[in-house]
């Protein structure tokens, strides 16, 4: 199965005993104060920059939309296919035309490209493929939409050679479309059907993921303003997305501000208790709390009077 990964999963901290804390601080050793009220002070946040990308009506950048976006090839591809036939003949050519191409998609699991991107690199992850044939579906008068496929959770863990662990959970998403009286499920590279249970999932939902994941590319290259605003414009889709808040206080975390990733990872955890990545980033945010403190205590001049 080709899987796309959506969120940077869980960290453990190395440390001499190897021990993680038992338990939350408590209410009063944490702060008081709240996320919103932190993010709208923007405390030693980076700021987000002026990137590439589709403009809205009221002028701001949007990226969102590039997922399903078609480039000039992808057009010129369909309208060269015979306009009087109907959308469902018409999509038909379109696939055949692709298999006698040999079109297909180099899997990159960490490289989620965007429907165009994808159909002139070939290459990408199983929501770029998706997104494809979304695209094309769509551009000949059919209804489409997208699947998450709940197979069991796939999981890697990679070394950060810091004495981290670094775990990615992986979720499978797949196209399908509508061909009159019946329907059909697109797998990565035209890939045989799993039998799994499909949920069908809003534009907006993966719309989200898909700039959670270039979010987290961002954030491997220390691009972490470009990160963060690509987060912020997938909260406003998805405000109540657990996975979301946890990739946040990631990119927080990662960019020095420990006070923004711990607010951050306190919310996915308030939208979803069961978020087991959001309660081990939680937990070692407050481990590096700890040691920041402790350094900082270390640092401080010795104003007691006593004499060495």
């Amino acid at each position: 199965m080709r899987w796309m990964a959506v969120l940077m999963a869980v960290f453990q901290f190395g440390c001499a005993n190897g021990q993680l804390p038992a338990t939350f601080p408590t209410p009063e050793q944490r702060t008081s104060t709240s996320l919103d009220t932190v993010l709208a002070r923007n405390l030693d946040a980076p700021k987000p920059v002026e990137r590439a990308g589709t403009r809205s009506t009221n002028g701001s950048t949007t990226h969102a939309r590039e997922l399903l976006s078609l480039s000039p090839e992808m057009k010129a591809l369909v309208d060269s296919i015979d306009p009087s036939l109907s959308p469902k003949q018409r999509f038909r050519r379109l696939l055949r035309t692709l298999k006698m191409q040999h079109f297909e998609l180099e899997y990159d699991l960490n490289s989620t490209t965007t429907a165009s991107e994808a159909f002139a690199l070939q290459r990408g992850n199983c929501i770029s493929f998706a997104a494809l044939i979304v695209a094309l579906a769509r551009e000949v008068g059919l209804e489409a939409h997208f699947n998450q496929v709940h197979a069991p959770v796939e999981r890697r863990t990679i070394s950060s050679g810091r004495g981290q662990l670094l775990v990615q959970n992986f979720l499978h998403i797949n196209a399908e479309v509508s061909l009159g009286w019946t329907t059909r499920i697109f797998e990565f590279n035209f890939e045989p059907r799993f039998n799994y249970r499909h949920q069908v999932l809003s534009d907006a939902t993966v719309q989200s993921l898909y700039l959670n994941n270039r979010a987290l590319e961002m954030v491997k290259l220390k691009q972490h303003d470009d990160a963060l605003s690509l987060l912020e414009e997938a909260l406003t889709l998805t405000p109540d997305a657990s996975l979301l808040w946890n990739s946040l206080g990631y990119a927080y975390r990662q960019a020095g501000n420990l006070e923004i990733a711990e607010l951050s990872y306190t919310r996915a955890l308030a939208l979803d208790d069961k978020n087991t990545a959001a309660e081990n980033n939680l937990r070692w945010v407050y481990q590096l709390q700890s040691t920041r403190s402790l350094s900082r205590s270390n640092d401080e001049p010795d104003h007691s009077g006593k004499e060495s």
